[in-house]
């Protein structure tokens, strides 16, 4: 049986924004795509359990690091990580982290972005080919999550245009619709009866709450309408300090904070809606878009490259920071129900080509390919 060894400490340690929690949470179901191989999952750290039943398939295996005078932990993890592939030559080797990339291994698929792939030794970007070139070029296979970070990539490194693929990191399991009676019963628990418009995300006090909710103090001026806002998803350390921020906002009587709510209730949320507005920054979480999509709750989101290969035609945009254009974007979709309609069939339609499984049979793809 062919093997595939996952070094696993970038997943087990990453924070849950991000595409490496989110592989962390699909990687039974990539496993049970590929019943003919057998996985072993590599982590440097003590005391790590694997909870998933899925037969023998599965083996974790702790790394042993050897023990170099004076040495750092990256150098002992990249020996440790080169004597075990060296020795037990996995047919394919999976990692997130570049630093893991060993020198002559083989078959290796690398999942980055380009502000990762692109960092020096001393920290600093990388704007010219170096000398010698990093262990990571020498992966088989780059996956990228956008087109964006390709082209970043190709303007130190056009000499490995064949081994980067771009695959969006669509990872989120799907949110369920609802139904008619469902959503009047999350409006009786968190809007008082009353549709709502909705932001699904980490909960901070930056530019993107704060400019979406001037959007909708001017969205309150131009429509007297009494529809709240309900600002949901994973408190943050600014968290605090966003909610003495409302304390002070105009209408605060029309929005309800809902911190750390639990999934089971936010994805109900989310799918019962009359709107999500995502205001998105180059870096910052993705998940929401694809929670929106899935739900077929209609979208407003940030005019960017990154959003647009995420939701194509299925999503409507403003650019970031234009107040005018967010709440006129929010005004439209609130008194035109036929475009509304037509923006939740574009969403749906978007969904299809771009889900879950479809994002791990891409993965299952690639895995076949380099050991074939």
């Amino acid at each position: 049986m062919k093997s595939i060894a996952c070094f696993i400490d970038p997943l087990v340690s990453a924070s849950p924004d991000t595409a490496e929690a989110a592989f962390q949470e699909a990687l039974p179901s990539l496993i049970s795509r590929l019943p003919e191989y057998r996985f072993i999952l590599l982590s440097s750290f003590p005391d790590l359990t694997w909870e998933e039943n899925l037969g023998g398939q599965v083996e974790l295996v702790q790394l042993p690091l050897p023990k170099i005078f004076l040495a750092s932990y990256e150098t002992r993890l990249k020996k440790g990580l080169k004597t075990w592939i060296d020795q037990y030559q996995p047919s394919v080797f999976i990692s997130f982290d570049k630093e893991a990339v060993v020198e002559g291994a083989r078959n290796t698929l690398l999942f980055g972005t380009a502000s990762h792939l692109l960092v020096d030794s001393k920290g600093k970007r990388m704007t010219k080919t170096p000398a010698k070139l990093p262990a990571w070029t020498g992966a088989s296979i780059i996956c990228l999550p956008f087109t964006s970070d390709k082209e970043q990539v190709l303007q130190v490194f056009p000499t490995i245009e064949n081994q980067l693929k771009v695959q969006y990191p669509a990872l989120q399991p799907d949110c369920q619709s609802i139904s008619w009676s469902e959503q009047e019963t999350i409006k009786i628990r968190h809007s008082g009866g009353r549709d709502y418009f909705l932001y699904v995300g980490p909960l901070h006090a930056g530019n993107q709450i704060i400019e979406l909710l001037k959007s909708y103090s001017l969205l309150k001026k131009w429509l007297m309408t009494g529809m709240p806002l309900i600002l949901a998803g994973p408190a943050t350390e600014e968290t605090s300090q966003l909610e003495s921020l409302l304390k002070t906002y105009k209408y605060r009587a029309d929005i309800t904070l809902l911190p750390d709510l639990d999934p089971v209730e936010l994805g109900p949320l989310l799918a019962g809606a009359y709107l999500m507005a995502y205001p998105y920054r180059e870096g910052t979480a993705t998940w929401p878009l694809e929670w929106a999509m899935s739900a077929g709750t209609p979208l407003i989101t940030t005019s960017h490259p990154d959003t647009k290969e995420i939701c194509g035609e299925g999503a409507w945009y403003a650019a970031s920071g234009d107040l005018d254009a967010w709440a006129h974007q929010m005004m439209l979709l609130y008194k035109d129900e036929h475009q509304r309609s037509r923006l939740i069939e574009k969403e749906q339609q978007q969904h299809i080509i771009l889900n879950q499984s479809l994002t791990l049979d891409q993965y299952t793809l690639f895995i076949r390919q380099l050991s074939a």
